[in-house]
């Protein structure tokens, strides 16, 4: 057991590692943008890793993956680190109880969480203060950012099984 712990702690690490680099990204300016949409990166890393490594650390990437995207966005603070860990631990729950991981899993629990967000970002940051032509923000920046990240996300899905797959062989062998 005692050779195992740093396998672990590199994975987890490199989970880290591999979530911060999608981050950054994420947010560099004008990489991977249609029409001024930008794709998301790092809530897929998280539904990933929720569904490969349970609840308990799918709810610890998820917060850690909201903090990274309240910090690079502009609503409330900590609504993404909340909303993401509920997702995570929903997730893997999901997966452990009822669903097998698997590509198509993946991207129904994906377009699950990212409406959720998104729906609940809308309805706090414009559809209650009672804008006029609300509905435009909604058709064009927010449905067309949830549809441009689950076409994205099997590129990070793949990424992401290859790497769980390299530490798994780690541990068994």
């Amino acid at each position: 057991m005692t050779n195992k712990k740093p396998i672990y702690a590199a994975k987890y690490c490199s989970y880290i590692v591999f979530i911060i680099i999608l981050f950054v990204l994420q947010t560099t300016p004008g990489f991977l943008t249609v029409m001024d949409v930008k794709p998301n990166f790092v809530i897929p890393a998280a539904v990933c890793i929720a569904m490969r490594e349970g609840e308990f650390l799918g709810g610890l990437y998820g917060a850690f993956v909201g903090i990274l995207c309240d910090l690079g966005g502009f609503n409330l603070f900590g609504l993404n680190a909340i909303l993401l860990l509920i997702a995570g631990v929903a997730c893997g729950l999901l997966t452990i109880y009822l669903l097998r991981p698997g590509l198509f899993n993946f991207l129904m629990l994906l377009a699950a969480v990212l409406l959720t967000r998104s729906l609940l970002d809308y309805l706090l940051n414009f559809l209650m203060w009672g804008y006029e032509n609300v509905w435009m923000v909604l058709a064009y920046r927010i449905l067309p950012g949830v549809a441009y990240s689950l076409v994205a996300a099997p590129l990070v899905y793949l990424f992401y099984e290859r790497l769980y797959r390299f530490f798994q062989q780690k541990l068994e062998g």
